[in-house]
């Protein structure tokens, strides 16, 4: 760690020098004690460490671009979602879609022409049902109101940070 001043790349050197020990053990013939030829072992680690160093620029991911908008973090991070985020976003779809199954014949059509991928306006769905706008905007605020209630999501979650969008959907 004296030497390399940066504790992962301390690890790394041990760790090369851990593993190169054990496929050299058949090599130590005990003229001086096992850790005076694991030190020694360690020591040619951390020397390739810095030779490896001097070849290699570090170039910091806090470091703005040119244009100073950005960092080189921003640049090379993966946006996607996580599979943990994926996996959940899918099961929630899955209960909301099981969920909206047990609403009453008015509140399910309005929430499923609403909510499908190519979702249908307001006024759109109103036509298809064959009711008036204002009543549509009803039985599926009412329908989200039921999902609500069933999920347990309260109207602030719905509306802070943690907002889905079933939500944004019904705003259009």
């Amino acid at each position: 760690m004296r030497w390399l001043r940066n504790p992962e790349d301390a690890e790394d050197a041990v760790q090369d020098a851990m593993l190169s020990a054990f496929k050299h053990i058949a090599r130590f013939e005990g003229r001086a004690q096992m850790s005076t030829w694991v030190m020694a072992i360690v020591i040619n680690a951390v020397r390739a460490q810095l030779r490896r160093r001097l070849r290699h620029t570090s170039l910091s991911l806090d470091q703005p671009t040119q244009d100073g908008q950005f960092t080189i973090l921003d640049l090379v991070a993966d946006q996607r979602p996580t599979p943990e985020q994926t996996l959940e976003e899918c099961e929630r779809l899955k209960l909301v879609a099981k969920l909206t199954r047990s609403l009453p014949p008015s509140q399910r059509m309005a929430m499923q022409l609403r909510q499908t991928d190519d979702g249908l306006s307001v006024r759109e769905a109103a036509e298809v049902l064959g009711v008036p706008v204002g009543t549509l905007k009803a039985q599926f605020a009412r329908g989200r109101a039921a999902l609500r209630k069933q999920l347990g999501w309260s109207n602030a979650t719905a509306k802070g940070k943690d907002s889905n969008q079933y939500d944004i959907a019904a705003q259009r």
